[in-house]
């Protein structure tokens, strides 16, 4: 089965605590880049199946996929994003769900600032916007991410599209903060 985690950091370029862990491991994966994040590989696992059409078959191939935070319209960054994608990591290689289970130790060692569970409140759900409260159960801030969120950053959905951030410029000009058009 799939599995997803979700985080909140500063956007830079090529720096992220994810992927230095990433980067970390005895065998780290090998990177590579898209126009939306990164694909991680780990030849020492397997190699790249492909689907018909020639792409990664992401779901039957040793890879994680990770998209970093980024900034969009100057005033928000996106939640970060790591996705082991197999449908059955055990299968692809029963090293996989490790790395995953260690990834998620890691990962929730650092402060949870939103989920989904009834009676849990957080301080800092309220600067998610445009769908970032929707895109996971929890999402955890590094330090760089929750440094921004006692500043008061907004964070929304990696995929939030140009209507949904109008709407939430929209919202955050009646609390003070402007947005590039």
């Amino acid at each position: 089965m799939p599995k997803s985690f979700f985080f909140a950091e500063e956007p830079l370029d090529e720096a992220s605590l994810v992927l230095d862990w990433f980067r970390g491991l005895d065998n780290p994966p090998v990177e590579t880049c898209t126009d939306w994040g990164l694909v991680l590989h780990f030849p020492t696992l397997g190699e790249l199946k492909r689907t018909p059409d020639g792409s990664v078959d992401v779901e039957a191939s040793p890879v994680v996929t990770l998209v970093l935070p980024s900034t969009r319209r100057k005033a928000l960054w996106t939640i970060g994003e790591v996705h082991f994608r197999a449908r059955d990591l055990r299968k692809v290689n029963p090293a996989l769900p490790k790395i995953a289970r260690d990834f998620e130790g890691w990962l929730s060692s650092h402060v949870l600032v939103h989920d989904h569970q009834p009676g849990r409140e957080h301080a800092f759900t309220y600067f998610l916007e445009g769908g970032a409260q929707n895109v996971s159960d929890r999402i955890f801030a590094l330090p760089s991410g929750l440094a921004a969120l006692r500043r008061g950053q907004y964070f929304v959905a990696h995929m939030a599209n140009a209507a949904m951030l109008e709407t939430v410029c929209r919202t955050l000009r009646l609390r003070g903060v402007e947005c590039e058009t």
